[in-house]
């Protein structure tokens, strides 16, 4: 898949991004961009807002930001696309230092084929809940990216976290939701997740729609007999899952879900 990056800053010369490449110290949001911006890009700056303040590094503002986003991406028209939005940190090379300046790069890809459903292994990494920067997306995705890479090197699409008291967590790339009766069961976010945009929109949704949304802390165990177990993230949307490890595998029997999937698409403006 090609990629472009838009700079909004000179970057001729490696220095330019020394705190981002060495220590990682760098924040960033992605998202689907089919033709428009999405329709929740402010969550989006929020979260990012949020995020580049917690790690110590200058944010250049919504407005900013935005129009940086839409001048990159008309030179994409008529394109569906995948959208990385990163800030990136310049300033003193010893780690415990303060950032000093802020480099915004977009990432543009073409939007990639349609996943309908994917497959998931356990990691072999737990993730700790007192950790704070699971709550983030940093640009130190490595322990993501290994897990992704074992998960395929198995046969399967993704991995699933657990954290350190065995509750589910979240995938690599995704928050996971399953449905059981008239209910659907999410990881509570103390779980050790990140605060999804998509997994709040769902849920969202559920509400308009009347369908009770439980949040807690749940073993594998619990995710045994559902109807459907899916993933949703801001640049698939959702995704269905058609096992765990090849032994926990959903009824399919398509009561509640076609429900969600069709005010979900709605939600987002994508229907």
């Amino acid at each position: 898949m090609s990629e472009t990056l838009y700079f909004d800053k000179p970057v001729d010369k490696p220095e330019s991004l020394n705190r981002s490449y060495m220590f990682g110290e760098g924040v960033f949001e992605t998202f689907a961009f089919r033709k428009k911006p999405p329709k929740f890009l402010k969550r989006h700056l929020d979260r990012l807002q949020f995020s580049a303040k917690f790690i110590g590094i200058k944010y250049p503002g919504d407005a900013y930001i935005e129009s940086f986003i839409q001048k990159s991406a008309k030179k994409h028209p008529n394109e569906d696309l995948i959208v990385k939005v990163s800030l990136l940190s310049i300033g003193s090379p010893e780690y415990y230092e303060e950032s000093d300046e802020t480099i915004l790069c977009i990432s543009i890809k073409p939007y990639p084929k349609e996943t309908k459903e994917i497959s998931l292994t356990l990691s072999s990494s737990s993730i700790n809940p007192s950790n704070p920067l699971v709550y983030h997306k940093t640009t130190n995705y490595l322990l993501n990216i290994l897990e992704r890479k074992n998960a395929l090197k198995k046969g399967f699409d993704d991995a699933l976290f657990l954290n350190t008291q065995n509750f589910i967590s979240e995938t690599t790339s995704g928050n996971i939701f399953w449905i059981k009766g008239a209910k659907i069961f999410t990881p509570d976010l103390s779980c050790g997740m990140l605060q999804g945009i998509a997994r709040a929109l769902l849920i969202e949704t559920c509400k308009e729609e009347g369908i009770k949304v439980m949040e807690g802390n749940y073993e594998l165990g619990s995710v045994i007999f559902p109807e459907a177990i899916f993933v949703t993230n801001s640049s698939k949307g959702l995704t269905e899952v058609t096992n765990i490890d090849n032994i926990i595998e959903p009824t399919r029997t398509e009561k509640l879900l076609p429900v969600i999937k069709r005010a979900f698409l709605k939600k987002l403006g994508w229907a």
